[in-house]
């Protein structure tokens, strides 16, 4: 059988909606490549300003032009965005297709997020957090999550309880599992995001030791006041609207970690937080996109 390879190149903050466009409309998992030039092995890591290659495949039958169709259209909305060049397109072998290769994201310290069936080299202080490619956002390629990740490295404590909200893959609970926390409880509107959380935390190994949610919060399964981390990786406006519940949610001395908020807005969310009786502790960047870090105000 022969097959439709299709490949774009595109900034880091959105290789996740294209990869999830490709996965939607293609056949197997997208692969996601990064530029070389960089070796993790001495602490190095991929530059973020590089634009990276999302790879998919279609099978040439009946289905081929409606397929490159939908994809088509998904990306005329991403380029009211940011601008994309055309999608290439090359024809490829059974073989090639099932040899298709995906690579790991090296995030943090010892982070990393390896796409499910993939080979790796695993070195002994590696924390690897394994996801099956394309399900739900949250692979690790946005700005958002891998600040969230890093964050979530440098606080997580032996028995933490995690609230993740918008938890979308799973990948935030899982890494904060994978590195000690006791019990992770994640919550999402969206039933995709929901079962593929579900998916990630059984292939984990963490379903003992999480919690999944389906619908909006506040939430009548999740106690306020309890929480050590707290992590929102959700819109501005939704965590302006949250901001109140969300403090409630934390520990006297946990941290709440918003993110998925653009630069534009980050002092309309952190005077919501504020009001709400938090207290910033950091802010960081990358591109236009911030995380921050919140506690209760003493």
């Amino acid at each position: 059988m022969r097959w439709l390879q299709i490949s774009i190149t595109s900034p880091s903050e959105y290789v996740e909606p294209l990869t999830h466009l490709f996965n939607l409309h293609g056949e197997g998992s997208a692969s996601v490549e990064h530029p070389g030039g960089y070796n993790p092995d001495e602490g190095e890591t991929p530059n973020p300003n590089e634009w990276i290659t999302i790879k998919g495949w279609l099978p040439f039958d009946e289905t081929t032009d409606s397929r490159k169709t939908s994809i088509d259209v998904g990306i005329r909305l991403i380029r009211h965005f940011v601008d994309l060049p055309e999608i290439e397109e090359q024809e490829v072998s059974d073989e090639e297709w099932r040899n298709q290769k995906f690579e790991p994201i090296r995030i943090g310290k010892n982070l990393v997020v390896l796409p499910k069936s993939t080979d790796f080299n695993r070195k002994n202080s590696d924390v690897v957090i394994t996801l099956e490619p394309g399900l739900a956002f949250g692979t690790g390629h946005h700005p958002t999550t891998r600040m969230c990740l890093e964050e979530i490295e440098k606080i997580i404590k032996p028995n933490d309880r995690v609230l993740d909200v918008g938890c979308g893959s799973g990948i935030l609970s899982i890494a904060a599992l994978a590195l000690g926390a006791q019990h992770a409880i994640g919550i999402d509107i969206e039933n995709d995001a929901v079962n593929a959380s579900m998916r990630n935390v059984k292939d984990a190994g963490f379903l003992s030791q999480s919690t999944i949610l389906s619908g909006s919060f506040p939430h009548d399964e999740v106690t306020g006041g309890d929480f050590d981390v707290v992590v929102a990786n959700i819109a501005a406006n939704v965590l302006m609207t949250l901001a109140e519940t969300l403090v409630a949610t934390v520990a006297e001395n946990g941290i709440i970690i918003t993110s998925g908020v653009l630069k534009t807005r980050i002092n309309d969310v952190v005077s919501a937080f504020e009001v709400a009786g938090g207290e910033v502790r950091s802010t960081r960047q990358i591109e236009d996109w911030t995380t921050t870090l919140i506690a209760r105000a003493r």
